[in-house]
Formats: structure tokens, sequence, C-alpha cells
């Protein structure tokens, strides 16, 4: 059994054995991924993950098989069918980020879901060294690697600072200034403008200390004297 098992591993022939071998290794890289984002409640769990993972290693498949079953066939290119996968899972990408008051979010799941994809092609070509490390390697990162980020914005929070203007030219470099020197961490921003009414609304999303006092804050950057409203929302 071992010795069937270790000659369907090597082989580099699509048969129903080597079918079978390389869609439960799929199956199971595939799941593996898909237990992690399940247990953080992602929208993308363990059976979108397992799917791409498994669906990705049938086309494979499907690529090496063309052309080994038809030799006459000149269009045969093994690489063809499975190349068009990485574009295709491009739409699961883009439908798993999302974007709210300048703050984006799904960025992580989205990678997993290109990646999760690249393991099922390399499970299905028989590189099954590469789609175990790469696995081992992506869940290194989402389980360890979260503990490093948290460190490096010293532990704190993310939240949504809105900051309204009653000019369409506030000084950004300013209050970028303003908010680094109060050891606020901007991790993205987005910069509305309405020039008809002479106003605009800056919505940065920032990294902050749990337990910031922020009324200084908020007095330095009224202080700029053209700014009406400062929101913070968790």
């Amino acid at each position: 059994m071992i010795e069937e098992i270790r000659t369907l591993l090597d082989s580099t022939t699509v048969t129903t054995g080597t079918v079978v071998l390389r869609l439960v290794i799929s199956f199971v890289l595939g799941g593996l991924i898909g237990v992690e984002r399940q247990m953080r409640r992602r929208d993308a769990g363990m059976r979108t993950f397992t799917l791409i993972c498994v669906g990705s290693t049938a086309a494979m498949l499907i690529s090496i098989w063309i052309p080994q079953t038809y030799p006459d066939f000149l269009n045969g290119d093994p690489g063809r069918i499975a190349a068009q996968v990485l574009t295709g899972i491009g739409f699961l990408g883009a439908g798993a980020i999302i974007q709210n008051r300048g703050s984006i979010q799904g960025l992580t799941t989205a990678a997993c879901i290109w990646v999760v994809a690249v393991i099922g092609l390399a499970a299905g070509a028989g590189m099954f060294v590469a789609a175990g490390v790469t696995t081992v390697a992506t869940l290194f990162v989402l389980l360890s690697m979260e503990r490093l980020e948290k460190r490096m914005f010293l532990d704190g929070v993310n939240k949504i600072l809105a900051i309204s203007c009653n000019t369409s030219t506030p000084e950004l470099k300013r209050i970028r200034q303003i908010l680094e020197s109060k050891n606020v961490y901007i991790v993205s921003f987005s910069y509305e403008n309405d020039y008809e009414k002479q106003t605009s609304v800056i919505t940065y999303k920032v990294n902050v200390k749990s337990k910031s006092a922020y009324s200084v804050l908020f007095a330095e950057i009224h202080g700029l004297g053209y700014v009406t409203q400062i929101r913070l929302l968790a």
C-alpha cells in the first residue's frame, strides 16, 4: 500500500489514482487554511477555501491530461487552463475586499484566496513539497505574524478619524504632523472635497492606544481654524 502511494506521488502521468490522490491532498491543504479563516469568523471560511483549492487542482489536472491524452492536438498547452485560474480567482478576491469610510477590510482574506488557488495548482501538478511548504508558510503568517503587527503598532486599536473642514484646501501635511506628534499612526486615509460649498472631509484610519486621551489632540486640530467637526469612530 505504501509503495503504491509512493508510486502515485512520483507519477507524472494523470491516471485515476493520481487524480484521487492529488485531489485528496488538495482537499486537506485547502481545508487547513479554511479552518483558520473559519475560526476568525471570516465570510470566506472552510468550505470556500477547500472548494477553491480542489477546483484549482482539478483545473491543473485537466491541463495536464488534455495534451497527454491527445498528443496530436496542436493547441494542447498544459499551462493554458491553469493560467486562467489565477485570472478568474481575482473576482473572488475582489469580492472579499470591503471599503468603508476609508477603511479597507478583507485584504488578508483576498490574499489567502489567491494563495490557496496557487496551492491547488501546485498539488495538481504533483509539486507536493511546494504545496505543503506554502500551506505551512501561509498558516504561520496568519497565526503568528498578527502578534508582530500588534507589537509594531504598540498594541493599539484601529479607529476611524473623520475631520470636517470649512475649506476645500486643508493643510493635510500639518494635520499629519499633529497626529504623528501625538503618537497616532495613520494606516490609510481618504479625502473628499466639495468645491461648491467650499468644504472638505478628511477620513483617516488610525491606530491609537486603547486608553488614549483625545481632548488635547482634538484641541490642537481644532486650533487650525478651519476644522468644524472631529469624529472618532470605532
